[in-house]
């Protein structure tokens, strides 16, 4: 059977809905340790299915403790030295409320595959899996073997593929299946910091912005001498924050310029304000940019006020090209100077570090060259400030699943990853395993030279 009669085949797309039912099904959220099951009893619900549906279809499984499994197609003995990666993870975001469709159910509707975790990650990590499906049945040999590893913690943390790297090597080379086509050569590294601004004259009741940290808040609120106010933003991802107006700005400019504000308090106010109006980090001292990724962001995100006391987070990316550590002593001088301290950071993650990869490396080419192949347009590699398990494996780099175009079929705010009615298109499920399944016999063709 060729690439496309497999593609094509209706087998195969039945087989591949009822996987991907049966793991979406599964509320896979991680949480704290449940006995033996480091991210809870779901997450390891998920993987034990996940490991029954490889072996069904005759593969070599292995299970990392639960932290993560491993799916082999080939000969593994030599380990890293001669093995391919595909990364995925079976954990997802909580389905929150408003959603049309079943979040824990799969629905087949104009020709999507809905559900939570369809398009991040389940799906993609089951194209994987059917892509070494097709080398397995078809006898095809490649001269490495491939590893599917399949996490449980990258929404959280990617806790997971620490512990693996403990009782297995790296691959050689490796890509996750959780961004979007075409190849995804670096992502900015993840600063977080929290930023205390000192005691709050008692005048002022109440202040609050933000929930998460990785998003410019829509809405920021404050109480004083007993009147409220409120301001409406825009909200963005932190990794694009151009796209959003922070809230934060435009409520300290009211406060500010209807003399709400006590003046034992007005340096902290007008920091909020120019940090809430400076989404490229000036006002923290580390604005700059590289030919690689383009300029840093710097977003002022959850703002609050605790025991007399208000303290502001920022979510920072940054490019690879200065270290996490020279940002933050830059930061931390730049915050003394007017008064505050740093009293939070994320300085031990394992997914602050960024990652760059060369568009000329032949990995890089030989996924591109299946992309254009596959999908007839030119497939230039690109940079993001999202992160993903790619910059907790050496080696390794985003690719897929989502095809430009293949979106907003249902309407703004749903249907991407961790929307509501999150979906898989169909046509992203049989072009992206004709993909997947290119680029490995490109890969292969590039390491038998």
């Amino acid at each position: 059977m060729n690439i496309k009669e497999f593609v094509n085949d209706g087998d195969i797309q039945t087989q591949f809905e009822n996987d991907l039912r049966s793991l979406i099904e599964i509320p896979s959220v991680a949480i704290a340790a449940e006995g033996i099951y480091p991210y809870g009893t779901e997450c390891a619900k998920a993987l034990d299915k996940a490991l029954e549906i490889a072996k069904r279809y005759g593969f070599k499984t292995e299970n990392h403790d639960y932290h993560c499994g491993s799916v082999i197609l080939g000969d593994a003995e030599d380990e890293n030295k001669n093995e391919i990666g595909i990364i995925a993870h079976l954990d997802v975001v909580p389905a929150g409320t408003g959603w049309t469709y079943e979040p824990y159910t799969l629905t087949v509707d104009k020709d999507l595959y809905i559900g939570r975790g369809s398009e991040d990650d389940k799906g993609p990590l089951l194209m994987g899996l059917y892509a070494m499906r097709y080398f397995n049945e078809n006898k095809i040999k490649l001269p490495f073997s491939v590893r599917l590893i399949m996490g449980c913690d990258e929404e959280v943390g990617a806790t997971d593929l620490e512990y693996y790297k403990t009782v297995r090597n790296p691959p050689r080379f490796s890509f996750t299946p959780d961004a979007k086509y075409p190849v995804c050569v670096g992502e900015k590294g993840i600063m977080r910091l929290t930023i205390c601004l000192g005691e709050i004259d008692k005048s002022i009741e109440s202040v609050t912005a933000g929930t998460v940290t990785n998003a410019v808040p829509c809405e920021a609120t404050a109480v004083i001498n007993g009147k409220a106010f409120k301001a409406a933003g825009t909200t963005a991802h932190a990794s694009m924050p151009e796209n959003g107006i922070n809230a934060i700005s435009l409520l300290t400019e009211e406060l500010l310029a209807e003399g709400m504000i006590p003046e034992n308090n007005k340096n902290a106010f007008e920091f909020l304000r120019e940090s809430g109006n400076d989404y490229l980090g000036g006002t923290l001292g580390i604005n700059f940019s590289d030919e690689n990724f383009g300029y840093l962001t710097c977003v002022a995100s959850v703002l609050k006020l605790t025991d007399g006391k208000l303290y502001q987070d920022f979510d920072i990316r940054y490019p690879t090209s200065r270290t996490y550590d020279e940002l933050y002593d830059t930061a931390e001088k730049a915050v003394k100077s007017r008064g505050f301290s740093i009293v939070g950071s994320n300085r031990g993650s394992v997914m602050r570090e960024g990652y760059f990869k060369s568009p000329e490396s032949r990995e890089i080419k030989a996924l591109t060259s299946a992309c254009e192949e596959v999908l007839d347009c030119e497939c230039k590699p690109y940079t993001m400030g999202g992160g993903t398990y790619a910059r907790s494996m050496p080696g390794a780099v985003a690719f897929g699943a989502r095809i430009k175009g293949c979106t907003n079929y249902l309407g703004a705010g749903r249907g991407k990853a961790h929307d509501r009615d999150e979906y898989l298109s169909i046509i992203e499920f049989k072009l992206g395993l004709e993909i997947f399944i290119k680029s490995l016999l490109n890969l292969g063709a590039s390491y038998g030279d």
